[in-house]
């Protein structure tokens, strides 16, 4: 039985390059999601970024995705992009009216820009207005987020500070709530195409491990090149699991 508190995935599943590799040559469109929800727990949806989910793909993930399948969305780049937190309950409210239908949605990842600098007020104005009837994630993509007074903002909310394996960026471990999160984007000068080796994938779980009693670990692969990610996922899962 797979570990009930350990939910690794991939950023995304409809990447053409993955048939025949991932995928088999006769599984194409929407037999795609049932194909991956048959190998993975969970998945992150980064096209919700860039558009909010249409009503019948809502509709399509809650007859496609069983009750034990874990879903993650990310947040619209026009609230934490355009807007960056601020002046943006309109769209908030337009994604959080579609995303809350889905019935397997349990974290919404919220990706700042780097442009976006540390500012703990406007990060603590923007959490304490957001739903609680799903979790929230956050990820910085500008070094100064990462100290004590940040990661005490969001424990105060119960999110999630996202660690992240990014060849610019820290990768400090900050535990804030009862669940972790973890992004793998990549190494090198590549972004994205990287092959993760078992051994880098084996560092990551020795160091998280101290930290998953008591504690959900939700850890995608973004680096989907190739269907890097897939392989890369499975891996991770058995060595956090015991079988690596």
């Amino acid at each position: 039985m797979p570990n009930q508190h350990l939910y690794v995935g991939t950023s995304g599943w409809t990447y053409d390059d993955w048939s025949g590799t991932f995928y088999p040559e006769d599984v194409k469109g929407p037999d795609r999601l049932s194909f991956y929800a048959q190998k993975f727990n969970t998945v992150e949806v980064n096209a919700s970024f860039y558009r909010t989910p249409t009503q019948p793909m809502i509709d399509a993930w809650n007859r496609r995705l069983g009750e034990d399948f874990h879903l993650v969305l990310k947040g619209p780049r026009t609230v934490t992009h355009l807007k960056k937190l601020r002046d943006c309950r309109e769209p908030l409210e337009i994604f959080l009216g579609r995303a809350l239908q889905l019935r397997t949605l349990r974290v919404i990842l919220w990706q700042l820009p780097p442009s976006l600098h540390k500012d703990a007020a406007r990060l603590d104005e923007f959490l304490s207005g957001l739903p609680q009837q799903v979790r929230h994630a956050v990820e910085f993509r500008h070094a100064s987020w990462w100290d004590d007074e940040v990661a005490g903002t969001l424990s105060r909310h119960n999110a999630a500070f996202v660690a992240v394996s990014h060849p610019s960026l820290p990768d400090t471990l900050y535990p804030t709530t009862d669940f972790l999160y973890l992004r793998f984007h990549g190494l090198g000068r590549q972004l994205y195409r990287y092959d993760y080796s078992r051994e880098e994938l084996t560092d990551w779980a020795s160091r998280l491990n101290p930290h998953l009693a008591g504690r959900t670990l939700y850890a995608f692969f973004n680096n989907d090149y190739q269907a890097h990610a897939p392989r890369n996922a499975t891996v991770f899962q058995g060595l956090l699991e015991g079988r690596g």
